[in-house]
């Protein structure tokens, strides 16, 4: 009678003599890192996790402190709203990557102001187009968020915002 062996010795068996290239091990690390990066930016985001274990877990990272630092910051700067509170992430940004906090804020207040303006483009483009069909009036109010173009551009707002925090730090 035949021995019943599990799975995981069936595979032990056929790879162990396999192993990685430097590469795919750089690849590896990198991807373990940038989901440490992730995880623990959205735990701080998340109110379960505090600046001061943000940053005990960047300094348990050794040698890869330096890559894992980076990748929290674009997480950080990725978190980042046009439109919203960014107390938070400016809190992070200032005491892990030492980044002026009010350079940054005049930077998203500038952003917000072109924002605004580029709002009341769109407002006025989209009471035109109901005009043209007929609807019309003091109480007409268009649905921007309804709007793809108002996505679109409060999306490259975002992305335009993080590329010049990004430069700062």
């Amino acid at each position: 009678m035949g021995k019943i062996r599990s799975t995981l010795d069936i595979v032990m068996e056929r790879t162990k003599g396999l192993s990685m290239s430097r590469d795919a091990k750089q690849d590896l690390r990198h991807k373990e890192l940038a989901d440490a990066a992730r995880a623990a930016v959205q735990k701080y985001l998340d109110s379960r996790a505090t600046l001061r274990d943000l940053s005990a877990e960047l300094d348990s990272a050794g040698d890869d402190r330096p890559e894992l630092l980076a990748l929290v910051k674009g997480g950080l700067l990725d978190q980042l709203q046009v439109d919203g509170d960014n107390g938070r992430v400016l809190d992070a940004l200032e005491s892990l990557a030492g980044a002026d906090r009010g350079t940054l804020e005049g930077r998203i207040r500038d952003c917000r102001a072109r924002l605004d303006g580029e709002m009341l483009r769109q407002l006025e483009e989209l009471k035109a187009g109901l005009e043209t069909k007929g609807i019309r009036g003091r109480a007409v109010v268009p649905n921007l968020a309804a709007s793809g173009s108002w996505r679109d551009t409060l999306s490259r707002a975002r992305r335009v915002l993080a590329d010049e925090l990004g430069s700062l730090l």
